[in-house]
């Protein structure tokens, strides 16, 4: 359980320090607000923030795990990182 704790502090330190970025480039265009809210990594993916590959790709399996656990619809590109 500690790990996983580790792991999940790890992600949100990431996700914090890119976080100015991501609402700039979220403000920059309707587009953008469309793109993050259909599929949030391939948003991730075009802000071009600043986020480690292994901390883009826990965030892939945390939003994945989230998605099954509320029976939603996954983008084709979610497993795709």
């Amino acid at each position: 359980m500690a790990q996983i704790s580790q792991e999940s502090d790890h992600l949100l330190q990431a996700l914090q320090q890119c976080d100015y970025q991501l609402e700039l480039w979220l403000s920059r265009s309707p587009d953008n607000v469309r793109l993050f809210a259909q599929d949030p990594v391939a948003g991730l993916q075009a802000a071009h923030l600043e986020l480690s590959r292994d901390a883009m790709i826990e965030l892939v399996d945390v939003l994945i795990a989230l998605a099954h656990k509320l029976d939603l619809v996954l983008p084709e590109s979610a497993g795709a990182a």
